[in-house]
């Protein structure tokens, strides 16, 4: 076969949450020009995943999940709310990557069984690499024909949980990246430490969830059974050809041990151009923002997993009230979302329910997040400078990050008053050099080109002669 010419069938799939499910439908939907991808995902995402030219295949029963349903403040499923940060992604660990995994793979050998039907010679999977559901496809004999070749590629979307001595586990506490390679070194042994003391239940667990979708105890890997848990072994495998990790090298602490050999920075994903039909839910006063010439503007936003308003839109909005050279755009990340009927909104304050991000960036002079690591990624692509806080999942992480590369500031922790916030925010937006970082860090981007490297990488896989 040659990279040019040949037409592959493609397997995507991805943790249902929306955030894993982004970027990995960018790039299927980017191959579906020219291939055949099926997309195994959340039936909540069944329309967008259609819409993107490529093949819906289902979640199956617990596997099936609705993240904005499992976090509104009102179903018992998000009811941890009380919990700190740490407990609170821990639970996540638990009731939506562990336990859903014998579902999770039924799903997809349901999903390869399916595409079996059309008698391919062979097939790529590319897994997100949080998607614990392909865990049992690494470790015990494929479900397939031995006619049908599977190649398995895994598509890291955040930070990889790649194990170096020098760096701690990535949901663990915030303490700052250390200068001096002898201090990482202990700083890292005592969080593993106590990382792996308060998720020995999860290790656990997650060894049960296998043996319960087919895994004979026999096959579990030492990795699994006696290393911490989130220790690497879902990017490190054998099985797994090649590992592509959107974002660039400048974002990430350097590494005694480095990454594999078969791994490869991709880049940021570049922006979505606007549709021909403009963009969605554009809202009354988009024409203010596109005709602005005088006004700096600091969009707010906080996903679709940290939905309490008081965290950071609000704080945001306050921080900036009195500043006349400003307009501060909110985006609530929920349909009809709305702020609370008490709060006094100033002159400068824009609030939407829900806007694309690629369609304000282009307009910001500042990018106010939480942290996940799809809105650094964004902020990259774009050249905006970030202020940035968060606690959940690997979001405290992602805030060092950014300090220490110098694209923005970090807030710190959760909750950041407006006064912090307006400090940080001024910083961010009169000092140039960290408008000049970021943009650093996009010609970074550019150089490695994510489209056409990815494209580039996975057909170099399909080439090459080892088949799983």
């Amino acid at each position: 076969m040659t990279i040019q010419t040949t037409k592959l069938t493609l397997l995507f799939m991805a943790h249902p949450l929306t955030g894993h499910i982004t970027p990995t439908l960018r790039i299927a939907s980017h191959f579906s020009l020219n291939h055949n991808v099926y997309f195994l995902g959340p039936t909540a995402h069944k329309q967008r995943i259609k819409s993107s030219n490529c093949k819906f295949l289902p979640f199956l029963n617990s596997a099936d999940i609705n993240d904005l349903t499992y976090y509104t403040p009102s179903t018992s499923s998000s009811s941890s709310s009380s919990l700190c940060w740490q407990s609170r992604a821990l639970l996540d660990f638990q009731n939506l990557w562990i336990n859903p995994i014998p579902d999770y793979f039924r799903s997809v050998q349901s999903a390869i069984s399916h595409i079996q039907l059309f008698n391919p010679e062979h097939f790529l999977i590319i897994t997100e690499s949080m998607f614990f559901g392909i865990l049992p496809l690494f470790i015990s004999p494929p479900p397939s024909p031995s006619n049908i070749k599977i190649k398995i590629i895994s598509l890291s979307i955040m930070t990889p949980f790649i194990r170096s001595p020098e760096i701690g586990p990535g949901f663990s506490d915030t303490l700052p990246f250390l200068p001096d390679l002898d201090s990482q070194l202990l700083q890292a042994a005592q969080q593993w430490s106590i990382w792996e003391t308060k998720t020995s239940h999860l290790k656990t667990l997650l060894n049960e969830k296998l043996i319960e979708a087919g895994v004979s105890p026999s096959f579990l890997p030492t990795q699994l059974t006696d290393a911490p848990f989130l220790n690497g072994f879902n990017y490190t495998h054998p099985s797994i050809s090649k590992i592509l990790q959107l974002g660039v090298p400048s974002f990430f602490y350097p590494r005694q041990k480095g990454f594999p050999s078969n791994f490869q920075f991709l880049g940021c994903l570049p922006p979505a151009t606007e549709p021909s039909t403009g963009w969605p839910n554009l809202p009354s006063w988009w024409q203010e923002i596109k005709s602005n010439t005088t006004k700096k503007i600091v969009l707010v936003a906080q996903g679709t997993v940290e939905t309490d308003p008081h965290d950071l839109i609000i704080p945001a909005i306050t921080a900036m009230s009195s500043r006349e050279d400003v307009l501060v755009v909110a985006i609530l990340g929920r349909k009809d979302a709305r702020l609370p009927n008490s709060l006094i909104l100033p002159g400068n304050a824009r609030v939407t329910d829900y806007l694309h991000y690629d369609a304000i960036l282009p307009f910001a002079n500042a990018w106010v997040h939480n942290g996940g690591y799809g809105a650094v990624q964004h902020g990259i692509s774009h050249g905006v400078p970030m202020a940035v806080t968060g606690e959940g999942q690997d979001k405290a992480d992602n805030a060092k990050r950014i300090a220490w590369s110098g694209i923005g500031i970090n807030l710190g922790g959760i909750k950041p008053d407006a006064q912090k916030v307006k400090k940080g925010l001024e910083k961010v937006l009169d000092e140039k050099k960290y408008k000049e970082r970021v943009m650093e860090l996009l010609a970074e981007s550019n150089r490695l080109d994510c489209l056409r490297l990815v494209e580039k990488e996975v057909l170099t896989v399909a080439e090459e002669r080892s088949w799983y």
